[in-house]
């Protein structure tokens, strides 16, 4: 039983690990790009409307003289056709940026919950007569 239990916990361990690695995706806002510079570079890309509709697509392809932004859904690639004359703005996704905010998000609180941990098992650093208010 305590075997299937440490296996269990380290199994939920790695999912959650895994699954926060994937979390996030850093746009270059500052640089909006055409959509052909986007079909060129082959990243997740945000586009803008002039509706202002804010749409994601996995990549930007160009077959037969006409953008396309492509998504996955069930396993299948679908793509969504583009008109120029509806795009405000096109956005690149920031590879650097996204590892290091994924990074930060992960690293931050666990470094923070590990100093909190370390300072709360020393008994010598915290006075128990501080902690109950006593004078």
């Amino acid at each position: 039983m305590k075997i299937l239990s440490k296996w269990l916990r380290t199994a939920a361990l790695y999912f959650i690990t895994v699954i926060l690695l994937q979390g996030c995706v850093v746009y270059d806002l500052k640089n909006p790009v055409t959509l052909n510079q986007a079909f060129e570079q082959q990243k997740k890309v945000k586009v803008k409307t002039n509706t202002y509709e804010t749409m994601k697509y996995r990549h930007i392809s160009f077959e037969d003289g006409q953008f396309y932004g492509v998504n996955k859904k069930s396993g299948e690639f679908i793509r969504v056709p583009l008109d120029n004359t509806d795009i405000i703005q096109v956005f690149v996704q920031n590879k650097s940026a996204s590892t290091w905010v994924t990074v930060a998000v992960i690293a931050v609180p666990i470094i923070a919950l590990a100093i909190i941990a370390i300072v709360l098992s020393q008994d010598s650093i915290i006075d128990p007569d501080f902690l109950s208010g006593a004078n």
